[in-house]
């Protein structure tokens, strides 16, 4: 049993839906389901029946809900308690990601402005925040990208959610329910980065299917893509946010192949000096996903 299984448990029971406790966890419906399974295998029980469209607790479930809310509560305490203890004093370096506060959910958000006094904060491409941390200029990082290795410095994988394809309303992919990379093959992308770094898993499926990258814009502001998406056409990637409310002329369509959905890592080196501020940080923010 692992904390991630019970606060995912904890959101189908508050939402009453899979793909409403995944988008509110930041993961997919898949990781949801794949933890209530594996929790009703380890303990023997059925946790959730379906009435309607709604998923509903069992008597069991229920039972199994009300204790595992205070346990991810002391753990959620306990990340905050460590991460605020003994380091008031150390200043860090923070690299973030140009999209990720397009990401992150709203209590991350939150923690990092709460510590905004011993932080100093860069904002650079994925690639650039790798850099910094590995040549040192930045302490740890915190980026939003899909699925990658990092060779050079030490990793810790806080988050994962569904990646989006925004596009006109009118546009010929608005009809689908779901995309895949050789949907968006033929497309012109918008990106918030150079596509080698942030999105190497996509782009390993479009070249493989012919793909010709100069139908790719480097557009690192969410409301510049809008404005582009609008006015000349394309397609951007984006965080599941859009998913909840496009903005009007607009849709947001799932990139259907979990491997293409964003990852959330922070990026840091256990040999640097600061390494015990920057652990207790690092418990803080993944305390809050």
């Amino acid at each position: 049993m692992e904390i991630h299984q019970l606060r995912h448990m904890l959101a189908a029971a508050e939402h009453t839906s899979y793909a409403q406790a995944a988008k509110s966890c930041f993961t997919s419906r898949q990781n949801i389901a794949h933890s209530i399974k594996a929790l009703e295998s380890e303990l023997g029980i059925v946790l959730f029946e379906r009435r309607g469209n709604e998923m509903l607790l069992t008597p069991a479930g229920r039972q199994l809900a009300s204790e595992a809310g205070e346990i991810v509560a002391r753990v959620d305490g306990l990340h905050v308690a460590f991460a605020n203890s003994g380091v008031s004093d150390v200043v860090l370096n923070l690299a973030v990601s140009t999209n990720l506060f397009a990401g992150i959910p709203p209590s991350t958000d939150e923690f990092i402005a709460q510590h905004a006094d011993r932080l100093r904060i860069a904002e650079a491409s994925c690639a650039d925040c790798y850099r910094f941390v590995c040549s040192g200029k930045a302490d740890v990082a915190v980026i939003m990208c899909m699925e990658r290795k990092f060779s050079e410095c030490d990793v810790l994988e806080i988050g994962e959610s569904v990646s989006f394809a925004l596009m006109s309303s009118s546009s010929p992919l608005a009809c689908k329910e779901g995309l895949a990379a050789v949907d968006l093959k033929d497309h012109k992308l918008l990106l918030m980065s150079e596509p080698a770094f942030q999105y190497e898993p996509l782009f390993a499926q479009l070249d493989a299917l012919g793909f010709d990258r100069a139908n790719v814009s480097v557009i690192p502001s969410t409301s510049s893509m809008i404005h582009v998406v609008k006015r000349r056409g394309g397609t951007g990637i984006v965080s599941d946010k859009f998913s909840v409310a496009p903005p009007e002329g607009f849709c947001a369509i799932p990139l259907s192949d979990s491997r293409l959905n964003w990852r959330f890592y922070i990026l840091f080196k256990k040999s640097a000096p600061g390494f015990p501020a920057v652990a207790k940080f690092a418990q803080g923010v993944r305390g809050t996903f």
